[in-house]
């Protein structure tokens, strides 16, 4: 036999083993991406399942309210400035922003509290500037709306305030802070909800407020 033809029958036979051994790469590899896309597919469908925010419940003395608060976000009070106000009030504290934080108020005004009259009062002189506006250079707010939350009858509005970080510098550096409220009346008094954060993280949070609004509930 010509060494010409065992050089083409080993090349032959090379060849073919190429062939195999591609073949076996490319279902080694098509195996491996099955089972990679598995996994994944289990883990995206492990996260989708885990909330974004994790919620404690809580519940203020004396049975005033109770509303579902955020885990992660630290929790404020000031037990002796309540009994001497009259006004039973929890501060939760989120992520900084823009060199402002990110808080959220829930509190009780009981009558004959020492700040404000009653609903109505609050509502006045929360919902426009000092001087009776509701629009300057630094300064909008919306109208107050009627609304309904968790079955009660409830006022609803919103501002954005130029707020300077240091004022007493006499520096211009500022930030615009967004707000929301929703005050509810009561036969004894009134509640707070009130939403504070730096305007480019509003919308990023908005959702804890609305959860411990839908969640809030009172005595009365």
């Amino acid at each position: 036999m010509s060494s010409s033809a065992i050089t083409k029958k080993s090349c032959q036979r090379l060849d073919a083993m190429k062939k195999m051994k591609a073949f076996y790469l490319v279902a080694v590899l098509a195996v491996s991406a099955v089972l990679l896309s598995a996994v994944n597919a289990r883990a995206v469908s492990k996260e989708a399942r885990q909330p974004k925010d994790e919620y404690l419940y809580f519940k203020m003395e004396n049975n005033y309210f109770s509303c579902e608060i955020p885990k992660n976000w630290e929790l404020k009070r000031d037990r002796e400035k309540e009994q001497k106000s009259n006004i039973y009030k929890i501060e939760l504290l989120g992520p900084r922003d823009e060199k402002a934080p990110v808080m959220i108020y829930a509190a009780y005004y009981a009558r004959g509290n020492n700040v404000f009259k009653d609903h109505a009062d609050f509502i006045e002189r929360n919902s426009k500037n000092i001087l009776g506006e509701t629009q300057s250079d630094t300064e909008k707010f919306s109208p107050v709306k009627k609304t309904m939350l968790n079955k009660k009858e409830a006022f609803e509005f919103e501002s954005e305030i130029q707020e300077y970080l240091h004022p007493e510098r006499n520096s211009e550096e500022s930030v615009v802070i967004k707000e929301k409220f929703y005050v509810i009346p009561a036969k004894e008094g009134f509640f707070v909800l009130h939403y504070y954060a730096p305007e480019a993280a509003f919308v990023q949070h908005l959702s804890v407020f609305n959860h411990i609004a839908c969640t809030f509930t009172t005595i009365n």
